[in-house]
């Protein structure tokens, strides 16, 4: 997973107790070394995908709620024409007076 190498630079932040708990089961998953060796890895991930994409790092964000947005007005299209399609039969059928 992670080469050993210098580091001479260090990141801290705080996690609560049920993270911290989340944390040390996704390195248990994932065979990581230690809770530090599993986040220097998300981040590397998160920074290479970034980088890879031309909108940015927050870019596959981005794109999954546009793309459920995307989902959503298909959705609301298709309710539309299978709305229209009634009508056109309705006005089509010999029931309704010209």
């Amino acid at each position: 997973m992670t080469v050993l190498r210098k580091r001479d630079r260090q990141i801290a932040f705080r996690v609560s107790e049920e993270e911290y708990r989340a944390l040390q089961i996704a390195c248990l998953e994932t065979g990581a070394r230690s809770i530090s060796d599993l986040a220097r890895e998300a981040t590397r991930n998160v920074a290479v995908a970034g980088s890879q994409s031309p909108l940015g790092a927050g870019a596959g964000r981005t794109l999954s709620i546009l793309n459920g947005r995307v989902e959503r007005i298909e959705e609301v299209l298709e309710l539309l024409m299978q709305g229209l399609k009634d009508i056109r039969l309705r006005l089509n059928s010999p029931e309704m007076p010209a």
